[in-house]
């Protein structure tokens, strides 16, 4: 291998000497044209041409060169030869006080190795022969480490992979990743030749974003829950209705009829009231803006932060009619304990008779039934089948502008998703019932005011959003849940 890199100091002294006779040259022929008092100068020497000089030409050039020269101008003149000599083997680099070349991966090469002296008067075995320059050199090298003072982990993986013999199955064997190897060597030779946009300074910073004025959201679907829920409206804090008491079997709040005989006494009966109170519960949204945001935005924010959280707001009432606490909320039809409760037949599933004993629990009169449940159990309630070996879950997949034309239906009645409901095995997973019969107090309905001044001295806007309900089952019996399992 060094004998293929390194150069014999002949042919580099030759080289550099070829380089230098024209200067020396120059400098032999002005210290003998320089007679004192303007004596006219000798008969200009015969011109050689430089590729006839010979070996002694050059050592007489030389001698008159040097010819009476300080110490000085000697390490002036050695520095010069040896600079010219680097210069030849490296054409395309700049060298610092040190002789040193920095590469691609930041490998440094100390070129004075290139300037030293490896004649060596050892004699090769059994030959009698000198060894050259080149072999010493290459054997001295070995002693010292090289002429590289520093290897880049690119480099030494290279020597490895060489090592090798660049077969693939050693170099893996060596641990070496020989894509990876590739890839850096790419970025290096990126880095090194020119511009390029993966590096800001190198012309990243010129490559422009683009930025699509929107923002990625999955939409939530409208709730078809409260559209078909009782909205009243509200016009003071507290809103009072009478209800007539009923239960199932038990229509006309106690009243009793009875058939008499003839001029027989009559027994009385009335009918009983019980009253729902709503008191309006505040629900409230609030969003500090900078006038910075709102102006240089490239969407419209305030509208799409408006409809942000109109849909939270619909997201959030569809999740009290549901399963809201009664405390500071409404009132949520799984939380109402008139309510039917099923026993459900196993834990952590649905059963086709937990889904009969349900339609069986709610009243004959109450017929505008929904069944209301989330994918995972919806996902099971597709595999029951009837006593006859039929579905009983029916999904229609007619769509118009990617919505169903018709719900799904499981017993007759149409089935709700929403991710409201409680997951499967838990009581409320599987909810039936007539949503008409849930009331909705609608105090005031969603509104949204802003203020500069409340955050002034900021320069934010607020924008405030407020609605203000409540609720409860106005007939209780109109639902049925399954229960937890017990076991």
């Amino acid at each position: 291998m060094f004998r293929n890199f390194m150069f014999s100091s002949n042919f580099l002294f030759a080289n550099l000497m070829a380089c230098l006779v024209k200067s020396m040259c120059l400098v032999a022929w002005d210290g003998e044209g320089g007679a004192a008092g303007g004596a006219p100068a000798p008969a200009a020497p015969e011109t050689k041409d430089i590729n006839d000089i010979t070996i002694e030409d050059l050592q007489g050039i030389i001698s008159t060169a040097v010819a009476g020269q300080t110490k000085d101008q000697m390490e002036s003149l050695k520095k010069e030869i040896i600079d010219v000599n680097r210069k030849a083997l490296f054409p395309n680099s700049d060298f610092d006080d040190g002789g040193e070349v920095e590469s691609i991966g930041k490998s440094i090469i100390d070129t004075r190795h290139f300037s030293s002296k490896f004649r060596n008067a050892s004699v090769l075995s059994g030959k009698g022969l000198g060894v050259d320059d080149g072999m010493a050199m290459g054997r001295q090298l070995l002693q010292i480490g090289g002429p590289f003072k520093k290897l880049s982990p690119e480099m030494e993986t290279f020597a490895k992979m060489l090592k090798c013999g660049m077969d693939a199955q050693k170099i893996s064997n060596e641990g070496i990743d020989f894509k990876a190897y590739n890839n850096t060597i790419k970025e290096h030779l990126k880095a090194a030749l020119g511009l390029s946009e993966g590096v800001a300074a190198d012309g990243g910073n010129l490559v422009p974003t683009e930025f699509m004025a929107t923002v990625i959201e999955f939409a939530t679907a409208q709730s078809p829950i409260l559209s078909r829920v009782w909205r009243v409206p509200m016009n003071a804090l507290t809103l009072k209705i009478p209800r007539l008491t009923q239960s199932a079997g038990s229509y006309f709040g106690g009243i009793t009829l009875y058939w008499k005989d003839e001029a027989a006494q009559k027994t009385r009966t009335k009918p009983a009231f019980e009253q729902l109170t709503f008191t309006a519960k505040k629900l409230i949204g609030l969003i500090y803006m900078t006038d910075e945001l709102i102006a240089d935005s490239m969407i419209n924010l305030v509208n799409y932060i408006t409809g942000l959280f109109v849909r939270a707001f619909q997201y959030e009432m569809e999740r009290v009619i549901i399963a809201g606490s009664g405390t500071g909320q409404p009132l949520g039809i799984t939380q109402d304990s008139n309510i039917n409760l099923v026993p459900r037949a196993g834990a952590g599933a649905v059963a086709y008779d937990d889904i009969v004993d349900m339609d069986a629990t709610i009243d004959e009169n109450l017929r505008d039934l929904s069944w209301i449940t989330r994918k995972a159990t919806v996902a099971q309630l597709r595999k029951l089948k009837d006593t006859n070996n039929q579905p009983i879950f029916h999904a229609d997949y007619a769509t118009m502008l990617g919505q169903k034309t018709v719900p799904d239906t499981m017993l007759g009645y149409p089935v709700y998703l929403t991710r409201n409901v409680p997951a499967l095995g838990s009581a409320g997973d599987l909810v039936l019932g007539d949503l008409s019969q849930y009331m909705l107090a609608m105090r005031q309905d969603i509104t949204i005011d802003q203020s500069i001044h409340l955050r002034f001295d900021y320069d934010e806007t607020v924008y405030r959003f407020v609605a203000r309900m409540d609720g409860m089952p106005a007939v209780p019996i109109a639902f049925a849940m399954l229960k937890a399992a017990t076991s």
